[in-house]
């Protein structure tokens, strides 16, 4: 499931960041090494794809005064063309100076839509061919360090390959779930009938999922899409299971785009094995 996984790599960088970040701050490369290039093949960028993802671009001679490089561009997949130009930095390096402009501008020039700003720990997008000034050209921000890891989540999803290949790149939609007190039971109502949700939801307390706590006790019983379909929540997994199922039914995440893969298993994919041959847990 991609949302687990990324939860669970957003908190393996902040870890990372801590640990190495002395190391990082002195080292573009090493920055991308243990940063960028896990969390892009992450979100569908595999990064030794050259159809997909392609270090050091170089830009066209009349874009730029001397040869210049992207970090990274990354691509349609069927087409050579870029849809984001990625510029890296060490840690701690400033996000808005002169490289931002410049790298905005060979935006233009050429076509592509797209440019993100990252020292590895904060990221930043924006849509280069928008009228407007510079700052309103930003779309999505997010800190991986000082941010909740579920708030990052959903902003990471901009970056999702899906999004930027079909033009959507927008931070991920926040589902809203029912609160508890005791595991299954909701605040405004103390005994259920089991499996069966509310009948009446406005008379019950709502929180954004960046919001509900993973400890006991506050596990949600019924969560609310961005469409306003009500799902049933009886265990954690399902939570994560009927979210992609959603981002699957309305466009978000194309088939063509499946499947997802981390280090050695299958996020998403068409079919219920893992590549090693192994069953997926949940369908």
């Amino acid at each position: 499931m991609i949302l687990e996984s990324l939860l669970e790599l957003v908190e393996t960088l902040k870890a990372r960041i801590d640990e190495h970040g002395e190391q990082l701050r002195g080292s573009e490369w090493l920055t991308r090494y243990a940063l960028v290039d896990p969390l892009l093949r992450e979100l569908g960028w595999e990064t030794e794809d050259p159809k997909l993802v392609r270090p050091e671009y170089p830009l066209r001679p009349e874009y730029a005064q001397s040869t210049r490089f992207a970090d990274y561009a990354l691509l349609e997949g069927t087409e050579d063309k870029p849809v984001m130009m990625v510029e890296a930095k060490s840690l701690g390096s400033s996000l808005r100076d002169q490289a931002l402009l410049q790298g905005i501008n060979y935006c233009q020039a050429d076509g592509t839509r797209y440019f993100s700003v990252t020292d590895g720990q904060r990221w930043e997008v924006y849509e280069t061919h928008k009228p407007v000034p510079i700052d309103e050209k930003r779309v999505v921000e997010f800190d991986l360090k000082n941010q909740e890891s579920a708030e990052v989540c959903l902003k990471v999803l901009a970056l999702w390959r899906p999004s930027i290949q079909s033009g959507n790149v927008a931070a991920g939609h926040e589902p809203v779930i029912e609160s508890t007190d005791v595991v299954g039971t909701p605040v405004t109502q103390k005994t259920p009938e089991p499996d069966i949700p509310p009948t009446n939801v406005d008379d019950h307390e709502w929180h954004p999922l960046t919001q509900v706590s993973t400890d006991k006790g506050q596990k949600p019983i019924e969560m609310k899409l961005p469409d306003g379909e009500l799902v049933p929540i009886p265990y954690w997994n399902s939570l994560m299971t009927r979210s992609t199922r959603w981002l699957l039914d309305n466009g978000h995440l194309l088939h063509s785009s499946l499947p997802i893969r981390s280090a050695k298993r299958y996020l998403a994919s068409t079919t219920s094995v893992h590549p090693d041959g192994n069953q997926m847990k949940r369908g």
